[in-house]
């Protein structure tokens, strides 16, 4: 981590379905909107190595370490969030996970009529060749944490202001700058609504719920 900059502690909404305390019993999920742009970095991330500190600094970027892994994201209010959590021993199987969860946002986006979407890489949802969400997990022995980023409307030149290519990439990126790799739903003319997709999320939820490890299931 670099001496001169520290991230945030993560504190985010979704952070609560995190504290299996609360759960009684029960699996979780949360969909939400980010209130403003901020950046949040993986748990083994390096700020100097994927981003522009001197432009997070000088436009008061938030930035946070969450506990799950993988590279460094940017959220802002026109990109939703859906994010998961499954309580119990004996949790297993990441890949698998990703998988899973990725497969309940994708179904739940080809109800509202977005079509050609796929899993890409290891935890990337894509439509054709472009990113439109990024997703992380987290896992210990008592519970499974999984959040996706859904790209709605936000510029990606936004996303090129404040990440540095990261240092891992999956091959069908081939090399690409976030400009030319991710995109949105309001670039590829698809609108939809934060109301229509969570209703979305819950249906799939709810009918999927079955395949995953127990079936206790509350929204926060």
């Amino acid at each position: 981590m670099s001496e001169r900059f520290t991230p945030l502690e993560y504190n985010l909404p979704d952070a609560v379905l995190l504290e299996k305390k609360n759960n009684n019993g029960h699996h979780r999920y949360l969909a939400w909107i980010p209130d403003r742009t901020i950046v949040v970095i993986g748990n083994g991330s390096d700020p100097e190595t994927e981003l522009h500190l001197d432009r997070i600094v000088s436009d008061s970027i938030p930035v946070y370490r969450r506990d799950t892994g993988g590279c460094a994201v940017l959220l802002a209010p026109n990109m939703y969030v859906c994010s998961f959590a499954l309580y119990g021993e004996g949790l297993k199987d990441t890949v698998g996970y990703f998988k899973k969860f990725n497969a309940i946002v994708i179904d739940a986006l080809s109800t509202l009529g977005i079509d050609n979407l796929s899993h890409r890489g290891i935890s990337d949802i894509a439509i054709d060749d472009r990113k439109i969400a990024g997703t992380a997990l987290y896992r210990n022995k008592d519970v499974i944490f999984y959040h996706a980023i859904l790209n709605v409307a936000c510029d990606v030149n936004l996303i090129e202001r404040y990440l540095k290519p990261p240092p891992r990439m999956p091959d069908y990126r081939r090399g690409r700058y976030h400009k030319d790799f991710v995109t949105s739903l309001e670039e590829l003319g698809h609108k939809i609504t934060f109301n229509d997709f969570e209703s979305a999320l819950e249906d799939v939820w709810n009918r999927e719920r079955k395949n995953l490890r127990g079936e206790n299931t509350t929204q926060v």
